[in-house]
């Protein structure tokens, strides 16, 4: 049993600590408490047990293994007989109390009981999914925070939104004896649907052959505006991720501080052997100039060669839903949730709120992609998605290496010079996006600060990889 071997094998994650001695088994009413029942039969001989009744058995099979951990001597507690020996002692707390089927509020009383289980610096292992995370990836007050999350027969679409990462800690698959795939190929909603990235899905930008040129890697060109230091940030992450050669175009804007980054050029026209472009980092529209952004539209309609990223203020332009109409491939674009949302309105996919766009994300990356075909979505958040939608197949995938540390300004301008710069190799605007996003992810993870990070530092780190 995946739960048991998650006890008798605790702390994947927290270093070396003495092997656990107390736990406790906190069991609800319905099949989750069953499965923590049938853990504390398992575990009697070799552990100081205890139950932990949030609530009374309801299901019949919760019944029938309730009653036969009591028959076993496992040791019984109510929730409110619950000692600050049985926290102050435990080693691990596992979470058995509501299921996938969660809806609604912890009431006070749970809530009040998962603070003080939270608040206990033991290990802890939730079953399926931490109590109080709903179907949707939403989170309930005083929900539990796992270390562990060991979900039954396959992963959860829950366990994958950026309201629950903070909540599921590590996520594990248990084996229920019957193949994982029967599970994520039925029609059941809550399965996660798309692909789940891995670091061996990670494939860089080495170079293997040596009769080569700078242009033999491509031209990267950056589009710089009201604030340069994001063109120039991008433009040093492209040239970090293998563009052989980068230029700042700041065709609206002053050359003023540019020639500051002796290893990018700068023109006040996008060069002729452009590979790929880059624009919106900073860019700024200003007033009275609605279609500052147009001309690198037209730009890249007249060159159907030239590959493009799409971020930041390129996002809110006017003209960006008839530029997807009309460039056929080699887009890929980079919104933030604030950018994703205005993206979806002026794409006539509905006025949602920042909150449904969150909440409802992957069915609104999915109607994007169908709707504009060979685009690439980067929707960057705590677990990152990738998706695209070639005609016939639409493809998702989730990033679970997102870091807190990326959260700064700046960050993003790094990361859409990296897809330039794939891009200009020769990369597939979806491989660029894959391999990009997972970069950016695991290189912030070789930052030792989590708070002093800056967007040099996450381009240095790309050399540990």
């Amino acid at each position: 049993m995946a739960l048991e071997n998650a006890v008798r094998n605790p702390y994947p994650i927290s270093g070396e600590r003495r092997q656990p001695q107390k736990i406790l088994i906190l069991c609800g009413s319905g099949n989750n408490g069953a499965d923590g029942y049938t853990l504390s039969r398992k575990l009697r001989f070799d552990y100081d047990v205890s139950i932990i009744q949030f609530f009374l058995p309801k299901t019949h099979l919760c019944k029938i293994q309730a009653e036969r951990a009591e028959k076993c001597g496992v040791r019984f507690v109510k929730r409110e007989d619950l000692s600050f020996y049985d926290l102050r002692f435990a080693d691990i707390i596992v979470d058995c109390v509501f299921g996938i089927g969660f809806h609604g509020e912890l009431d006070e009383k749970t809530q009040g009981t998962m603070g003080d289980m939270n608040a206990s610096e033991c290990f802890k292992i939730a079953c399926d999914i931490p109590s109080g995370l709903r179907e949707d990836g939403t989170v309930s007050e005083g929900a539990f925070i796992a270390d562990l999350t060991v979900t039954m027969g396959a992963l959860k679409t829950c366990l994958y939104s950026d309201m629950a990462k903070d909540y599921v800690g590590t996520i594990k698959v248990g084996d229920l004896g019957v193949n994982r795939r029967l599970y994520e190929n039925s029609n059941n909603s809550n399965l996660l649907k798309g692909m789940l990235l891995e670091e061996s899905d990670l494939l860089l930008p080495h170079r293997n052959v040596f009769n080569v040129n700078k242009g033999s890697f491509g031209h990267v060109a950056i589009a710089s505006g009201e604030k340069q230091g994001a063109a120039a940030i991008a433009g040093s992450a492209a040239l970090r991720f293998g563009a052989g050669l980068v230029t700042l175009v700041h065709k609206y804007s002053t050359k003023k501080g540019l020639d500051m980054f002796p290893e990018l050029m700068v023109s006040n026209e996008i060069p002729e052997k452009t590979s790929a472009i880059a624009f919106g980092m900073g860019l700024g529209v200003p007033k009275g100039k609605a279609d500052y952004i147009q001309p690198y539209f037209d730009y890249i309609l007249a060159h159907a060669n030239i590959k493009c990223v799409v971020d930041a203020d390129a996002c809110y332009a006017p003209g960006l839903k008839s530029f997807l109409e009309k460039k056929e491939k080699g887009v890929v674009l980079t919104p933030h949730p604030k950018e994703f949302q205005t993206i979806i309105k002026n794409c006539d996919l509905g006025d949602f709120t920042l909150e449904d766009c969150i909440v409802n994300k992957l069915d609104f990356v999915e109607s994007f992609c169908r709707k504009f075909p060979k685009k690439t979505l980067i929707l960057k958040g705590a677990n990152p998605i990738i998706a695209h939608f070639d005609g016939y197949k639409y493809k998702m995938f989730i990033n679970p290496f997102g870091n807190p540390c990326l959260a700064k300004a700046g960050s993003g301008d790094v990361l859409s010079g990296m897809v330039a710069a794939l891009l200009a190799q020769g990369r597939k605007p979806v491989d660029a996006a894959i391999t990009a996003s997972l970069a950016h992810a695991l290189a912030s993870r070789k930052i030792k600060c989590d708070f002093s990070m800056t967007p040099y530092d996450l381009m240095m780190a790309l050399q540990e990889l």
